[in-house]
């Protein structure tokens, strides 16, 4: 113990041993030391004005083993029974490399494309950190204490790092993620089945995407009509109706765009297959006519094969067929088999004419009644003329006589000189005349009022 007239030369004599600083892991050694002459005293040590209760206290050593950052600080001591008279306080420094290093972004809401981004590193070292290096993944991107990424992209997201060094060691950052967000952008359509697109068969096609968050709303057309929704749509029984151009209309909360349009082109075999005969009008015989085969098909229709009912073999190939100088042989009914990679359809036409002999009966009876008409004209006119002649000679007129229209119609009462006589009376026919080659029978009025016979 101590008297109490030596308290103060105890606080003045009472003073701390240490290393001003020491390197983390190391062993140290602080001691408490005293000029005064006490009888086995007993040492308190104080660390920031704490008594340490933790630490191995040997008499008036004190031992710390394993020096960590954490033992940095200000140590006194003094001596039990007088623990308010305290040795100068001793400062011991202790290096070490970083710890507790952390990354911040300046943006702490969600990161959109074209928007600027800061990271900054924070660190504990003795020394103070000097050294920082910035990765992105393995990838380095940057030093310094901070680092920027001005109109930040997409191709920015990922994991940043900070690496950071002093005098005393090196030490990594925990990784911080960077999601930058956008709107929809490499939209892409697929076609399932990849190969040709045959009528019938089902076929979907599926709209892809690079957005951020993921695009949740797809849209399909064709051309300009909205035909679906969904990320896929499905055209069951493909029809040809449907080919055409198709595209996807994406969207997620930061954008939208539109797909590259693909073009569906659907496969089928002939159909509206049709046969037309030129020239269009009557077919008299010994003429020539086309056939022409016409169909829709894809692909369009390349081979066109001709048949005649009743054949047991083609009669011609290509898309048209003609027939030339066309006979009785000829007439009936053909058909044009149009045929793709698809399949085959049938075109049908039938094919009649009229004969020669046919007209030419047509021809005379026409001719007959045009000339029929000329002579009433002439009988007309002619009784006009005698009737304004008449009016002169009325009185000196035959009372007996006749009516020049009823004479004119009356053969057996007209003179040999009677010009209607002449224009009615008909000589003997030779057999090449041919109305006489014709049978009487088939004549008709016309001809036979011109063929009254003379009574002389």
């Amino acid at each position: 113990m101590l008297d109490g007239n030596l308290d103060e030369d105890v606080e003045a004599e009472l003073q701390v041993e240490a290393p001003e600083e020491v390197t983390e892991g190391e062993t140290a050694d602080l001691t408490c030391k005293t000029t005064c002459s006490l009888t086995d005293p007993t040492f308190i040590w104080y660390k920031d004005g704490r008594p340490l209760t933790t630490k191995t206290i040997k008499n008036n050593q004190l031992h710390l083993q394993t020096v960590s950052s954490e033992d940095a600080g200000s140590y006194s001591c003094a001596v039990r029974g007088d623990q308010h008279l305290h040795s100068t306080a001793h400062r011991l420094r202790v290096r070490y490399p970083p710890k507790r290093v952390s990354v911040s972004i300046s943006s702490s809401g969600e990161i959109v494309e074209g928007s600027s981004v800061t990271l900054t590193c924070s660190s504990d070292g003795n020394p103070p950190v000097k050294i920082y290096t910035w990765f992105k993944g393995s990838t380095s991107v940057g030093e310094g204490k901070t680092y920027s990424i001005p109109n930040i992209r997409p191709e920015d997201s990922g994991e940043y790092t900070c690496w950071s060094r002093n005098d005393h060691g090196e030490r990594n950052s925990t990784a911080v993620l960077i999601d930058v967000a956008y709107p929809p952008k490499n939209i892409t359509l697929s076609i399932n089945p990849s190969g040709e697109i045959v009528k019938r068969i089902s076929v979907t096609l599926t709209c892809s995407s690079d957005g951020n968050p993921p695009v949740n709303i797809y849209i399909w057309f064709k051309g300009s009509t909205l035909v679906g929704e969904g990320k896929t749509y499905n055209i069951p029984n493909i029809r040809s109706e449907d080919s055409g151009e198709y595209i996807c209309w994406s969207r997620n909360d930061h954008g939208e765009r539109n797909s590259t349009a693909v073009q569906i082109n659907v496969l089928y075999p002939p159909k509206s297959v049709s046969v037309s005969i030129s020239p269009s009008g009557e077919i008299v015989e010994g003429s020539s006519v086309t056939l022409t085969c016409s169909s829709d098909g894809n692909p369009p229709v390349k081979i066109y094969t001709w048949f005649k009912e009743g054949g047991t073999s083609s009669v011609g190939s290509g898309q048209n067929y003609s027939i030339i100088n066309i006979t009785a042989g000829h007439t009936g009914l053909y058909y044009c088999e149009a045929q793709n990679d698809h399949g085959a359809l049938n075109g049908t036409v039938m094919v009649s004419f009229k004969s020669r002999s046919s007209s030419a009966v047509w021809f005379a009876v026409g001719g007959g009644s045009f000339l029929l008409i000329t002579v009433l004209i002439c009988i007309c006119r002619i009784n006009r003329k005698k009737r304004r002649s008449d009016k002169h000679d009325d009185e000196n007129a035959d009372p007996n006589a006749q009516d020049d229209t009823y004479t004119a119609l009356q053969p057996t009462a007209r003179s040999s000189d009677d010009v209607y006589h002449t224009l009615a009376t008909v000589k003997s026919r030779s057999p090449d005349d041919p109305y006489t080659a014709q049978d009487p029978q088939s004549r008709s009025p016309e001809y036979d009022t011109l063929a009254v016979r003379s009574t002389h």
